[in-house]
């Protein structure tokens, strides 16, 4: 793909920190001005690559109760389980602030290769499952497809460890095919697969067994294994589960690069992305040998990914949204924030590790409607209002006044909005204040720049002065530190704040 050659700007920056990083602080975003994207974007996947896993918590090496078990052994084990499942959703949001490249692919692939904690139950599944999407998230494409497949998680969830020689069940097989690879219609418009296909690798998938309780692992039960001859993608031969993967991408290398492709595109840059923009990316995934780390470095630092009509494009998940909250601000979630997270992003149709069904959450336009608009209101509000201290607004604030400013409050308010919204300001609709600006503006008046300048940013320094003089705003007092987070409290409102 063709490179984004201009140095980074403000608003560059800015797009690039919300689409990968689920936003940025203001010095964040500055850091990166002047500097080219491809540079930056090496950078930051290298770290994010060499980034440390964190250590395994000591109780995914704890078993459920054998067989046999007394009834308060299997309920004292169910309400720890319970309690360890808390704890993973509860440390993921601090490890998205905390590694932010990392697990924004993470999540990514958790609404790709899609698995549920109501099917498959055991949190230590869980753990293992989300270890997987962040160790593979930047690997190979065909390794992380081979190692999905035999997931705890994944083998509950679609009845892989169902599938036997005795009853084939085609759920894993299919959606293999429809959801996790190349899709139902290749790019000429011709089928992928066939259904005799699905029969047939479902065939070849056939006696995956997971252990519980004696284990956590997954193994392969020759006598559920089918052992004839299988005949799929115009290939036949006493096929397995490692034949499976490698005829795949042997037979529908261009298909599932398109595919993938295409997905990539639409998640980190717009809806409807032009053909020759898939074209172009599906190349680099064939040409690096599926190499995600390869893919994305060329996409994040595309053209195509900074083409000005994408900023602004797509409506924030319930995820970047609130946990956004906390990146702009600087601030990292503790064990109680991350808990109302948990709780907000659920509540609007963002469960983590159990979206809604195998195709994962349907997104963008989705994530909006006239109930749940003045819910993420909500929430944003009380996120602003209750979970943030007064030191967290007087430093989110801080950020935004020039070095030796003469009109602090007009930069804080003009610099906060030109931070929070990702389509140019002249865009928004900034409600019209009639009322004047207070106080005497004879001896203290205001810029120049600001009052023949445009409309909008005259009535953003009312809206945030709310009738009080300029220069009587004092950010060290609490009621400057109110006015911030009124004024934050009310940009959030705005229908263009839901965009990113």
């Amino acid at each position: 793909m063709e490179i984004h050659s201009s140095p980074l700007t403000i608003e560059t920056s800015r797009h690039l920190l919300r689409r990968l990083c689920f936003g940025c602080t203001l010095d964040e975003a500055q850091a990166l001005v002047g500097r080219q994207a491809k540079d930056v974007v090496d950078e930051f996947f290298e770290a994010a690559f060499d980034s440390l896993t964190p250590e395994d918590p000591w109780w995914t090496e704890v078993l459920p109760p054998p067989n046999g078990s007394t009834s308060n052994a299997r309920r004292v084990f169910n309400q720890q389980n319970r309690e360890w499942r808390d704890d993973i959703t509860y440390d993921w949001f601090k490890e998205m602030y905390a590694d932010r490249v990392s697990q924004r692919l993470t999540l990514f692939w958790h609404d790709h290769f899609v698995t549920s904690y109501d099917a498959y139950y055991y949190t230590a599944w869980g753990y293992r499952y989300k270890k997987l999407l962040r160790e593979n998230a930047m690997g190979s494409f065909k390794r992380f497809v081979r190692a999905i497949g035999l997931d705890p998680a994944m083998l509950r969830y679609l009845d892989g460890r169902s599938n036997t020689v005795y009853a084939p069940n085609e759920n894993y097989a299919r959606e293999l095919l429809e959801l996790f690879t190349m899709g139902p219609i290749g790019p000429d418009g011709t089928p992928n697969y066939s259904e005799t296909d699905i029969r047939e690798i479902a065939r070849a998938l056939t006696g995956y067994i997971t252990m519980v309780p004696q284990s956590w692992n997954v193994r392969l039960y020759g006598p559920r294994h089918d052992k004839e001859d299988k005949t799929f993608f115009g290939q036949t031969g006493n096929f397995d589960y490692d034949d499976v993967v490698n005829i795949l991408f042997e037979e529908r290398s261009e298909q599932i690069a398109h595919f993938i492709s295409k997905k990539m595109l639409v998640e980190f840059v717009g809806q409807n992305p032009v053909e020759a923009s898939v074209t172009e990316l599906s190349r680099v995934l064939l040409d690096s040998n599926f190499s995600l780390l390869h893919t994305f470095k060329a996409l994040f630092s595309s053209k195509t990914f900074f083409q000005q009509a994408i900023s602004g494009s797509r409506i924030k998940s319930p995820v970047e949204i609130f946990l956004g909250h906390y990146v702009e601000m600087g601030v990292p979630p503790n064990r109680d924030q991350s808990t109302y997270l948990l709780t907000a992003c659920s509540v609007m149709g963002q469960k983590l590790l159990a979206p809604p069904n195998v195709a994962g959450w349907p997104g963008h336009r989705n994530w909006i409607s006239t109930n749940t608009l003045t819910l993420r209101w909500a929430y944003s509000d009380a996120i602003l209002r209750r979970e943030m201290s007064d030191e967290n607004m007087v430093e989110f604030a801080r950020r935004h006044i020039q070095p030796g400013s003469t009109h602090p409050a007009v930069d804080v308010a003009l610099s906060i909005a030109e931070h929070c919204f990702s389509i140019p300001m002249e865009w928004i609709e900034v409600p019209s204040i009639d009322e004047p600006f207070e106080g005497d503006l004879h001896e203290l008046p205001l810029p120049s720049s600001l009052l023949d300048g445009p409309e909008y940013k005259i009535n953003l320094v009312k809206l945030f002065l709310n009738g009080l003089p300029w220069y009587e705003w004092n950010l060290e007092t609490d009621g400057g530190r109110d006015r911030v987070s009124q004024y934050m409290r009310r940009l959030i409102q705005f229908p263009e704040y839901q965009l990113m």
